[in-house]
């Protein structure tokens, strides 16, 4: 059973909230959390694994979470979230 907690601006002394997630994963399995910034794109599509999508002009950054074995993500957060 994985556990999330979230503590709303109102919430905090700081005016911010607050986001904790654990996994049920084994325990020394690291967490690789990775950082992409803001991008700005000039091709006009993407391809992922076997499909191609349309590619937008400009991406926000991204904070993500995922095992070390894991291609995919567990969890992110965008940069349209933050202040």
């Amino acid at each position: 059973m994985c556990d999330i907690l979230v503590a709303t601006p109102e919430a905090t002394n700081e005016g911010i909230a607050l986001f904790a997630k654990n996994s049920d994963r084994e325990p020394n399995e690291a967490q690789v959390i990775e950082f992409i910034p803001r991008t700005r794109h000039e091709e006009d599509m993407v391809r992922l694994t076997y499909v191609d999508f349309p590619q937008v002009k400009e991406t926000y950054a991204v904070i993500l979470s995922r095992p070390w074995w894991m291609w995919g993500l567990r969890w992110a957060l965008t940069s349209s979230s933050w202040r």
